[in-house]
């Protein structure tokens, strides 16, 4: 296993992160013992990242990775996440404070290493279908900063991050406000905006290649959806992901299936799986800290595990692959 640095923080976490999500159910609706020898498992190949929150399974996520790593004596870098509703408008300070004592809580921990705001942020309240933060609410007095800045205080937490869904503009106004310390990037081979350049009217969401905006300003990146939740499998589930609507717009699952065949056709692959080459994808940007993949068995561990220090995607790939994306995917 190979680590990276994130950001300026100084602390180093495995290439490869575990990812405790909805997506891949395994710690939130899997049997306990199949859950506890996967971050065992992972433990003993080298992880030491894992990212939770209280979304996966309403806190059935934090409540098993806690209560395992507890009963192994483990203690890796942990990130967990806070999601704020309506009812934290009047003061989102002070919500976002007992939302994250509910999580360490969960996780019967008395610190973590990372506390990430899981709402999404856009220019104004409410855009969309669920609740959302504006810029304002995260930054400004009695915002989601100060309450974490209130936690680091009384040694709960050590470091500040968001999920980067929401509004573009937004994503960077949190990014410009140097407050922050890593961030969730939504980043893969079908849509690499984050990260890479993407034409005008590119059919999925221009991200502005964040990462690098990010990395700029000291930050690191934990990269999500590197899988494309399943499209980027050799067995795409008929069903989709974890949600009726994708989490990022204009990756929708059918569509991403479809963007996946046509780069798949493309790569050859060469005995490699279409999951590795993606996860090597994600670890090709040296400003990525780490790539969170989730896991339904260790078969999948393995899998992952394998992409760490492993050859990358050749310069002729990655010009195959820039051709689809210059062309929309030829759409």
């Amino acid at each position: 296993m190979q680590y990276r640095t994130v950001g300026k923080t100084g602390i180093k976490v495995s290439e490869i992160g575990f990812g405790c999500g909805n997506n891949a159910v395994l710690m939130v609706k899997a049997p306990y013992e199949d859950q506890r020898q996967a971050v065992r498992h992972a433990l003993d190949l080298g992880i030491n990242f894992f990212d939770t929150a209280f979304a996966y399974g309403l806190g059935k996520s934090e409540e098993n990775l806690g209560r395992i790593l507890n009963e192994l004596g483990a203690h890796p870098v942990i990130s967990t996440k806070i999601r704020l509703e309506f009812d934290a408008v009047s003061d989102v300070g002070a919500a976002t404070i007992r939302a994250v004592e509910a999580g360490l809580k969960r996780l019967n921990r008395d610190r973590v290493d990372f506390i990430q705001l899981h709402t999404r942020v856009t220019l104004e309240r409410g855009a969309g279908k669920r609740f959302n933060l504006t810029p304002q609410d995260v930054l400004g007095p009695k915002g989601v900063v100060e309450g974490f800045k209130t936690m680091r205080g009384r040694g709960k937490v050590g470091y500040f991050g968001f999920s980067g869904l929401g509004e573009v503009t937004a994503l960077h106004q949190l990014v410009d406000s140097g407050e922050f310390h890593g961030f969730q990037a939504y980043y893969n081979l079908l849509n690499p905006s984050a990260g890479q350049p993407v034409p005008q009217g590119f059919s999925a969401l221009d991200y502005r290649r964040i990462i690098d905006h990010a990395a700029a300003k000291g930050m690191g990146a934990f990269v999500i959806r590197v899988l494309a939740a399943g499209a980027l499998t050799s067995d795409p589930s008929p069903g989709g992901g974890s949600s009726p609507e994708p989490l990022s717009p204009g990756s929708d699952y059918p569509l991403d299936v479809q963007r996946a065949e046509k780069v798949k056709a493309i790569l050859g692959l060469d005995g490699r799986s279409l999951a590795q080459a993606a996860i090597r994808f994600g670890l090709m940007k040296s400003e990525v800290s780490t790539v969170l993949v989730g896991f339904s068995n260790t078969a999948h561990i393995d899998e992952a595990v394998a992409c760490s220090g492993a050859p990358v995607l050749s310069d002729n790939e990655v010009a195959r692959v820039r051709k689809l994306w210059e062309t929309d995917f030829g759409e």
